[in-house]
């Protein structure tokens, strides 16, 4: 086992078939409704809170993505900023 990974976390993550390695997963920008795929951290545990600027409209993003406990990833986002 690689050195600073989660224990509880299966490496690497897997979808229905086990050839398919889970390292990415998408959300829809509240801002522009764009589909933007971001990269998985699994060293930063099974709960992730952290802001990211939307590539697209460049306006940030707060991400919360959960692992469950096969790995599946699900990930949702909300304006950082209140808009008008």
């Amino acid at each position: 086992m690689r050195s600073g990974l989660p224990k509880e976390l299966p490496i690497p993550f897997l979808r229905s078939e086990p050839s398919e390695r889970m390292d990415e997963t998408t959300y829809v920008c509240d801002c522009c409704g764009e589909e933007i795929v971001i990269t998985i951290d699994i060293s930063a545990g099974r709960d992730q809170d952290y802001v990211e600027d939307c590539p697209v409209c460049c306006n940030p993003m707060h991400i919360s993505l959960h692992l469950d406990d096969e790995g599946n990833p699900d990930a949702d986002c909300r304006a950082e900023q209140d808009r008008f």
